[in-house]
């Protein structure tokens, strides 16, 4: 199979400023919207159900004609040349349900004047080699979002956007594209942007992260720059009794503690270093700790906290 030569030219594949975006009648989903897409990334849209996800990626490729603001992509305007360059998998994929899968990507290829080698090459690339004759209608909805992205990437874009590539999809099929992006990034030298609200698919397939969070991007950069916005504390969830004289005592000697689910206590700390003067503290007051377990911040902390 050929493979894409990454082509970097050091600018954004994407790159917004300023989009503010409202349905008729409606409250702005997004105003002053700044974004930027590394070349070469795979960067993962981030937010809640309903937050506007969809509607900033059609504006983002110019399905949906923004209130104020512009976007670049891969370096220029939205015009029809550059989507040469740019693949979609925006919401559900359209496929005629009466063909078979490999007759729908020929449909595309038609349009697109690309060879039946190319649309081989593509199953073969998303896994439906061996299912490339059967109808669609017979397709799972893993096997759909697949094809679609074998469609969205049939002409090899530089630039792919997939909306909710998992959404719908079991524990198998979830893994399955997790692969497949990885491949299209890393082999196929695509920049990709991907819209989810499911943080653990972000952190396993992207480089990137952006939060869309109240109308802006609350956050936006590398994982591991999110990773580095964390505090550096941790919290010490305790079983211990009496549990009020514990709650009491903490306080009274300035730390922060509140009460927990499953009748635990939890103390934040700013280190593990803090651990022993606050056991020996309860210790000291004659509390009981009959059990006791570290839980360091992790990103999930991070994107809840942006919601608050």
């Amino acid at each position: 199979m050929e493979k894409y030569i990454r082509n970097t030219t050091g600018r954004p594949a994407i790159e917004a400023r300023g989009l503010t975006y409202a349905y008729p009648g409606q409250p702005a989903v997004f105003s002053g919207l700044g974004l930027t897409v590394p070349e070469g990334s795979v960067f993962g849209l981030l937010g809640a159900n309903g937050i506007g996800k969809s509607t900033l990626m059609k504006v983002l490729v110019g399905l949906l004609a923004p209130r104020e603001g512009d976007v670049a992509l891969l370096g220029g305007p939205i015009r029809r040349a550059a989507f040469r360059d740019v693949g979609l998998l925006i919401e559900q994929p359209n496929l005629y349900p009466h063909l078979s899968g490999l007759e729908n990507l020929m449909v595309m290829a038609t349009y697109r004047d690309i060879g039946r080698q190319r649309a081989a090459e593509v199953l073969e690339l998303v896994g439906l080699a061996d299912a490339g004759n059967k109808r669609i209608r017979h397709y799972s909805t893993g096997m759909k979002q697949r094809l679609g992205i074998a469609m969205a990437i049939l002409h090899r874009p530089r630039l792919l956007l997939l909306d909710e590539p998992a959404n719908g999809l079991d524990p198998a099929g979830i893994v399955s594209i997790r692969g497949l992006i990885r491949r299209l990034n890393q082999e196929e030298g695509m920049s990709i942007l991907l819209s989810s609200h499911l943080l653990s698919e972000v952190e396993q397939s992207c480089t990137h992260l952006g939060i869309l969070a109240r109308g802006h991007l609350a956050y936006q950069g590398t994982l591991e720059g999110a990773q580095r916005n964390l505090s550096q504390g941790l919290r010490l969830r305790l079983h211990c009794k009496p549990l009020g004289a514990a709650l009491n005592r903490l306080r009274e000697a300035g730390l922060e503690a509140d009460l927990g689910e499953m009748g635990a206590l939890r103390l934040h700390l700013s280190g593990k270093h803090d651990i022993s003067p606050a056991i020996d503290l309860l210790r000291s007051a004659g509390i009981e700790i009959y059990e006791l377990a570290i839980e360091e911040n992790r990103l999930e902390d991070f994107f809840l906290n942006l919601y608050q």
